[in-house]
């Protein structure tokens, strides 16, 4: 089971296991913070991708989607989203982290369709 959450809410819990699902570093979290969660920026759209995206989300979101499913097939990104899973299996519960104010449309709902499996989140 995955669940979503905005790692601004994020307490670490050594009984969780979190993961961090953005290429950049979140604004005002504190180091110590931060590294209680494993970090995958391979699992993350490209630069070039975010930022064509960026240029209109409401427009590009459906082109978005495809794009970034595109870029999960390749090796180091197939190689982050067997990482996932395994963790998944492992801990039967894995917390997304995440720094974007609307999850549903961003990557994490985008990463949710090509795993096809349902994330639970979290305000």
């Amino acid at each position: 089971m995955f669940t979503v959450q905005r790692i601004y809410a994020y307490r670490p819990d050594p009984e969780q296991t979190a993961v961090f699902i953005d290429r950049l570093y979140p604004r005002g979290i504190r180091k110590e913070v931060f590294a209680t969660a494993l970090w995958l920026k391979d699992i993350t759209p490209s630069a070039n991708l975010r930022r064509w995206y960026h240029e209109n989300p409401a427009e590009h979101f459906d082109g978005f989607v495809s794009r970034y499913h595109e870029e999960l097939h390749g090796d180091t990104e197939q190689t982050a989203i067997r990482q996932i899973l395994e963790l998944e299996r492992q801990h039967g519960s894995v917390l997304l982290l995440t720094a974007v104010k609307d999850p549903h449309h961003s990557h994490v709902s985008a990463l949710e369709q090509f795993l096809g499996t349902s994330f639970e989140y979290r305000d």
